[in-house]
């Protein structure tokens, strides 16, 4: 038996009843996960929702390269038209033709998917996905706090049924978290290489909100510098490769988005994901009060993040507090993005002396069924999906004192 799943098995058994029955909660769980990803590719919608095709996500970022390589930039510009592109272009990957899938992305995530082009949709589809996969696991096997956990937390990662979700749909939450993950991991002793990993994450600015306020709280300047850099340099890649024009069609977009966002991509994309927003939405409140939760939230996660890279806390449980609080201050978040939750959840278990209390094979449970309580339209016990992960960051920040106090009186 791998030694990793060996431990697992050995650390279950030692968990007492909790962790009797909560194991069986992970495999049917992680079995029904990857049962989604292998019925999309050949009969959508047999397991779970209907997903109209493998990589729906991805054909947004493959359609965007190829229209802009094809000399049609302006169908970035236009949702409804872009979308129509896609249904034409992708049609035979396509059980039944996409809803509105607008572009949404800054410009120079253009530059990172340009390489991908000549692969063909299906091609580049697996190239990102298998890449990405890979930088996760090489991130996380390198550089651990506890090398011995270090396969567990990869493990766990990339069979989560948020790893599946993100495979299915075709999305780069493996790429976000394995940046995070190679950044901070890299911090210590090559601070430039660090920075320039995290400045990548611009591609994707929800998870970008708590990256400087960490870098700020750890004293981490140099880094700071480079990750501002390394962000504007892939900014002007991006605009000597495709022109000024998607630049000046975007920033204006964002800037009106934050100020009214438009009703179709609150209805097709924003409303679908696991947000406070969105959950507190779903759950019967009004625009304004879940646009200020929403802001506490930030304001909450950012306070955390402050306070666990000024505190003496381990390098990794440092990494999964800003993991955590990353998916709360997202003002949009899907069902794949809890792949950066799972890290989190592995890191911090990883730093905790077996067996693990009851309470935290319950919050691991919780964690690793957020994915396929979606979407939360549908799935009501989905809107509850933001409590776990301020459960993991209070765990991590509460665990913190409690092993302080324990120095202390040992001194």
């Amino acid at each position: 038996m791998h030694p990793v799943i060996a431990r697992s098995l050995a650390t279950a058994r030692s968990g007492g009843p909790a962790a009797l029955l909560v194991l069986p909660i992970f495999v049917v769980a992680t079995l029904y996960g990857w049962a989604v990803v292998v019925s999309t590719a050949v009969a959508p919608g047999a397991v779970g929702l209907n997903h109209i095709g493998l990589g729906t996500d991805w054909m947004v970022f493959y359609g965007a390269i190829r229209a802009v390589l094809d000399g049609n930039l302006t169908l970035l510009f236009d949702g409804d038209r872009f979308t129509a592109y896609l249904n034409s272009s992708l049609h035979d990957w396509l059980s039944s033709p996409l809803a509105f899938r607008p572009w949404f992305y800054p410009p120079s995530f253009l530059v990172m998917l340009r390489p991908f082009a000549p692969l063909g949709f299906f091609g580049s589809y697996l190239a990102f996905q298998a890449l990405s996969a890979a930088l996760l696991a090489l991130a996380l096997l390198r550089g651990a706090d506890r090398p011995q956990a270090a396969g567990f937390v990869a493990l766990a990662a990339l069979i989560s049924p948020a790893a599946a979700i993100n495979i299915t749909d075709g999305q780069c939450a493996l790429l976000v978290a394995g940046l995070i993950v190679a950044g901070f991991r890299a911090l210590p002793r090559r601070t430039v290489l660090a920075g320039v990993l995290l400045g990548l994450l611009s591609f994707k600015p929800q998870f970008c909100l708590l990256l400087p306020i960490a870098l700020v709280a750890a004293g981490q300047w140099r880094a700071l510098l480079a990750a501002a850099g390394s962000a504007l340099a892939l900014a002007a890649v991006s605009a000597l490769m495709f022109g000024l024009e998607i630049w000046i069609w975007w920033l204006p977009r964002v800037i009106e988005n934050l100020v009214s966002a438009d009703p179709k991509w609150v209805a097709y994309g924003r409303i679908w994901g696991h947000s406070v927003y969105a959950c507190v939405r779903l759950l019967g409140a009004g625009e304004q009060l879940a646009s200020a939760l929403q802001l506490i939230a930030v304001v909450g996660a950012t306070l955390a993040t402050v306070i666990a890279f000024r505190a003496r806390l381990a390098p990794d449980l440092r990494l999964a507090l800003l993991l955590a609080a990353t998916i709360l201050a997202a003002p949009h978040s899907g069902p794949y993005d809890a792949v950066l939750l799972v890290v989190a959840l592995g890191l911090w278990l990883a730093s905790c002396e077996a067996p693990w209390a009851p309470g935290a094979w319950l919050l691991a449970a919780a964690i690793w069924l957020v994915p396929l309580l979606s979407p939360a339209v549908y799935v009501s016990a989905g809107r509850f999906a933001p409590l776990a992960t301020i459960a993991l960051i209070g765990a991590i920040l509460i665990g913190n004192r409690t092993l302080a106090r324990r120095v202390e009186a040992q001194t």
